[in-house]
């Protein structure tokens, strides 16, 4: 019996010494690793709500045991090339996931000797510039491996991940600066004058670009006591063929009493046939005690106002203790009566302040016209940084950048007036700027910067195009174009033809060749808002900062034209 034990022992023992001595295979081996991507749960298509994220893990494998010789340092990249062969494939129409909505927390892996599964790397998806009903793919694929001689991809080498962004209703949202509602289709867009509520501000939030096509627009907050407080955040989406023409405030908010911002309007068209002021974005911007705020808002399209009715802009009819930064209008404004710009018609009430805006098109009206505005008339407003482009037609009392600004006061009232408006820092680039009128003697000037103003106005450091096709009046040459200095209250503006209705201010011309960019940039412009890579100024693309609440009472001021110029 011991026999047989003890050769039982030695057999079992010359095996494990048989084994031990087994030649492994060495660095320089032919072993070639098959390698494929894959991601943890990617099995059913992503969900995420707007701004939520959700992190997945990424291993590298080894094909049908096709295992390395050796530890292998792997990594991984996204693959856009893979969407449309995995769309042919599937019979989809995905979209390739964008930048923003991705990224590699970890990116390297080690996949060990002999393993069939790496280490995992973590992706996180964030839905971050998604479109509401778009389904994206996220390819995945290994793009470097270290520590193998030789390797090669799998059959099949990638990984999809299919992702979409989870929509939410307004009814989704509470209408809070935490919580907006957010605006997906046209039918959301429909819905918000329900959400409104006298006593709060209500928040929106732009979501998807919106095609308004076909839908007469009725205003948000129209009617008196113009205290349906509203914060719209257009989020850099797009309102494409906005159309209003109701009589009461035609335009988009009626009145702004609150914030708009981040939006864009294309193809906009408003029409009013009443006396009421209008303008794409708003009648009013503000008004006695309710303040409003417009920021980087850009709006092309038409107004056209056929009413008895002064007030009438590109961007807003009339302001009220507004504040107007970095926005645009490219539009053809027309109205039938006085105080129209290509930007505003003109402050009332309470001192505004307008910065970092142009303006392109057109703007004609009967008489006090401007490229961004018809006057400030309201002791305190500023203007500054901006410029216009616009062609300008009018009677008389017109100016690239504003028409009148002497408080709306007749003649001989420029010489004594101080009104305290700012014109700094503008620059007219017209394509024009004609007066019509056909009496050489009793009638208001037209200027290159502004047509009729105070001369204790503060006016400094505003340009106009070398070549600029200025016509004062239609019959005689009464005012031709010169430089002239700063002016403030303590040193007021020379006026070199002297006459009872004559007070331009030209500002001072532009060097020969010289660009709109190239004056701008010597003027300080910011170039965190304005991008100077062409010869034209733009603003550049961005967010606003959303700035503190601020609730205030009041309501609609009443617009007296007993100093009106017949």
């Amino acid at each position: 019996m011991k026999k047989y034990i003890f050769t039982i022992f030695f057999c079992t023992l010359l095996l494990m010494t048989l084994s031990s001595c087994k030649q492994e295979p060495d660095s320089g081996s032919d072993m070639v690793a098959t390698l494929y991507a894959g991601i943890d749960g990617a099995g059913s298509t992503l969900e995420l709500l707007p701004g939520r994220s959700k992190t997945f893990g990424v291993r590298a494998y080894a094909d049908n045991g096709k295992v390395p010789g050796q530890t292998l340092t792997i990594s991984f990249k996204s693959d856009p090339d893979a969407v449309a062969a995995y769309n042919a494939a599937k019979g989809t129409q995905y979209q390739m996931c964008p930048g923003s909505a991705y990224e590699f927390i970890s990116n390297s892996v080690m996949l060990p000797r002999y393993g069939a599964a790496s280490s995992t790397a973590k992706i996180k998806i964030t839905a971050v510039g998604l479109e509401d009903s778009v389904t994206y793919l996220l390819p995945i694929c290994i793009d470097e491996v270290v520590g193998a001689d030789k390797w090669e991809s799998a059959a099949n080498p990638t990984a999809f991940l299919v992702i979409k962004q989870q929509y939410v209703s307004p009814e989704g949202g509470a209408g809070t600066k935490d919580d907006p509602y957010n605006l997906y289709t046209l039918s959301d867009m429909l819905s918000m004058s329900d959400k409104l509520e006298e006593g709060n501000m209500i928040y929106f939030r732009l979501m998807n670009d919106i095609d308004m096509q076909g839908i007469p627009w009725v205003p948000l907050n129209f009617a008196q006591p113009y205290k349906l407080q509203i914060d719209f955040n257009g989020n850099n989406h797009t309102i494409s063929n906005f159309y209003c023409n109701t009589p009461n405030y035609a335009s988009f908010f009626g009145v702004l009493y609150g914030r708009c911002y981040d939006v864009n309007f294309t193809n906009a068209v408003v029409e009013c046939e009443s006396a009421s002021a209008c303008g794409v974005l708003g009648g009013y911007c503000g008004t006695t005690g309710l303040p409003g705020e417009a920021r980087n808002c850009h709006v092309q399209g038409s107004v056209t106002s056929t009413g008895s009715v002064n007030g009438v802009g590109g961007l807003f009819g009339r302001i009220n203790g507004a504040t107007i930064v970095g926005c645009s209008a490219d539009c053809d404004v027309y109205a039938n009566k006085n105080y129209v710009g290509g930007l505003f018609g003109y402050d009332a009430g309470n001192p505004s302040t307008v910065s970092d805006c142009w303006t392109a098109g057109s703007v004609k009206a009967q008489q006090r016209v401007g490229g961004i505005t018809g006057g400030p008339i309201t002791p305190g407003t500023k203007i500054y940084n901006c410029y216009s482009r616009s062609a300008v037609e009018a009677a008389f009392a017109i100016g690239g950048i504003a028409g009148h600004c002497n408080q709306d006061q007749k003649a001989g009232t420029p010489e004594e007036s101080s009104p305290n408006n700012v014109i700094d820092k503008c620059i007219a680039w017209n394509t024009y700027i004609h007066a019509t009128n056909t009496d050489s003697d009793a009638h208001y000037s037209s200027g290159a910067i502004a047509g009729f103003t105070s001369i204790k106005n503060y006016l400094s450091d505003c340009y106009r195009r070398a070549d600029l096709d200025f016509q004062e009046c239609a019959s005689a040459s009464f005012n031709v174009l010169y430089n002239q200095e700063n002016a403030s209250p303590a040193a007021p503006l020379s006026i070199a033809v002297q006459g009872q209705y004559n007070y331009p201010y030209h500002g001072k011309a532009a060097k020969e060749g010289a660009t709109l960019t190239s004056v701008a940039r010597s003027l300080g412009w910011s170039d965190t808002i304005w991008d100077f890579s062409g010869d034209i100024p733009v603003h550049k693309v961005g967010k606003t900062v959303n700035p503190d609440d601020q609730d205030v009472d009041g309501q609609l001021p009443d617009f007296f034209e007993e100093n009106e110029i017949n």
